[in-house]
């Protein structure tokens, strides 16, 4: 997974700079390396692991929202079609109860198409 999509999608919803909003490749690479010691913990380190996964997924799904949030005031301020604010909608509740970064990263790349048709 491109660890950049993570930070573009939330610069490009804010129009801000790196490190602002959550912008950051790295809060990403965390959540993958978090994931994968979730993942692949021993029982000794189950519960440590898995409480640390959480946690940053959370942090990560919360300046995903609020990216949403952005983005879609933005889609209503442009008065783009109420069909693809529907969709940024869905995809704002798909991404909120997701738990595995691969379907978020996918989630996020069908968003940038929709987000290059429609100019924001």
């Amino acid at each position: 997974m491109d660890h950049t999509t993570y930070d573009f999608f939330i610069r490009r919803c804010w129009d801000c700079d790196r490190f602002k909003h959550g912008a950051n490749t790295d809060t990403w690479e965390d959540l993958l390396i978090k994931h994968y010691n979730f993942k692949n913990a021993t029982v000794g380190n189950f519960k440590i692991t898995q409480k640390e996964f959480e946690n940053k997924l959370e942090n990560v799904k919360a300046y995903l929202d609020k990216a949403y949030n952005k983005l879609i005031a933005t889609a209503n301020k442009k008065k783009v079609d109420q069909q693809v604010i529907e969709q940024l909608l869905r995809s704002r509740e798909e991404v909120a109860i997701l738990s595995e970064p691969k379907e978020i990263f996918d989630t996020l790349k069908v968003v940038f198409s929709l987000m290059n048709a429609n100019n924001l």
